[in-house]
């Protein structure tokens, strides 16, 4: 296997040279760079993390920690995230909650970053965190832990579903899903600030799935004073539930309105282009890896960092018209 001394003979450079550029080092020049890099592919060159440890006390490894990989949302969270820290020149692992701490141990991670699950316990997470002897933060808790973390102010979110609703004329808004007590807070807290009324019989049933958005729907009671618009729990949810408005022959949105929850690229090619409620998910993205790389660094750093859900208007919402 080609070493580092192989490719700085090669490419007629230093040793450290060679390692600068491998690491993107910005003080080496472009041309340098390239040709290191030229002469890397050529030869197939990969890394050695454990000799990088041992020489550098890093892995230039950050741990991504899910507890679930079936919603979309992660894989672009992911996605993003993968890309934002490989241009702060670190390299990312996603796990799966409980056993992927085991492998983020054995591979010693600079960092990890823990998505905010759903947990039976979560006073044993959070003792458990504490105990955690690298650099980490959770990413989207509603918890308020006295540590660096990032928040997602969801019940603004589900705010501005409501009142973007309210504005187009609908006092009758249901929810789709109870999976999510913050998400369920919102909306009720949603509905006394814009002055609507609360009716436990407009709150369907739903986890958090394709089907089960699909069958809150499909199992729905619908009477003359049943809801005419709802919110989706998450994409997942809210596609499922347009799907089963859609086969039970309701026209969205000029007879029943839906906003989703999660603004994903595939929301606007759903059958009806949903309107989203949802965090920009790059800048998700961007404030992860800066929080991690900062916090590996040994920086001081200011907490909690909120991202705020924005409203992506397209056509599945549409101004009420009483019959």
């Amino acid at each position: 296997m080609i070493t580092i001394k192989d490719i700085a003979k090669l490419a007629g450079v230093s040793y450290s040279t060679v390692s600068k550029a491998l690491n993107h080092d910005p003080r080496i020049k472009h041309t340098t760079r390239e040709k290191v890099l030229a002469v890397a592919e050529k030869h197939h060159y990969r890394k050695n993390i454990m000799a990088q440890q041992l020489s550098s006390g890093r892995s230039n490894i950050i741990g991504f920690v899910l507890d679930e990989l079936n919603n979309p949302l992660f894989a672009n969270i992911s996605g993003n995230l993968h890309a934002e820290l490989k241009k702060l020149g670190y390299q990312m692992i996603l796990v799966v909650a409980d056993e992927g701490m085991d492998v983020l141990d054995h591979l010693r991670v600079d960092g990890c970053i823990f998505w905010d699950y759903e947990m039976t316990d979560r006073a044993a997470f959070w003792q458990r965190f504490a105990n955690i002897q690298i650099p980490c933060f959770v990413l989207g808790t509603d918890d308020s832990p006295n540590s660096p973390y990032i928040k997602i102010d969801r019940k603004e979110g589900i705010y501005k579903a409501v009142e973007h609703l309210k504005n187009n004329g609908h006092t009758e808004i249901g929810f789709i899903g109870n999976s999510q007590p913050i998400k369920l807070e919102g909306y009720r807290e949603a509905l006394q600030r814009t002055g609507l009324k609360w009716n436990e019989d407009y709150i369907l049933p739903a986890y958090s799935s394709w089907e089960d958005g699909y069958f809150a729907i499909r199992n729905y009671k619908w009477t003359s004073t049943s809801p005419t618009a709802f919110i989706g729990l998450n994409n997942m949810v809210t596609r499922g539930a347009l799907r089963a408005l859609l086969e039970a022959g309701y026209k969205v949105p000029s007879d029943i309105s839906l906003i989703g929850y999660d603004d994903l690229p595939d929301m606007q090619y759903a059958e009806v282009a949903l309107t989203t409620i949802g965090p920009p998910l790059d800048e998700l993205a961007i404030q992860a890896a800066e929080l991690i790389v900062a916090l590996i660094r040994g920086e001081q750093v200011q907490y909690p960092v909120i991202i705020q859900p924005q409203l992506y208007h397209r056509q599945s919402v549409a101004s009420y018209k009483a019959t």
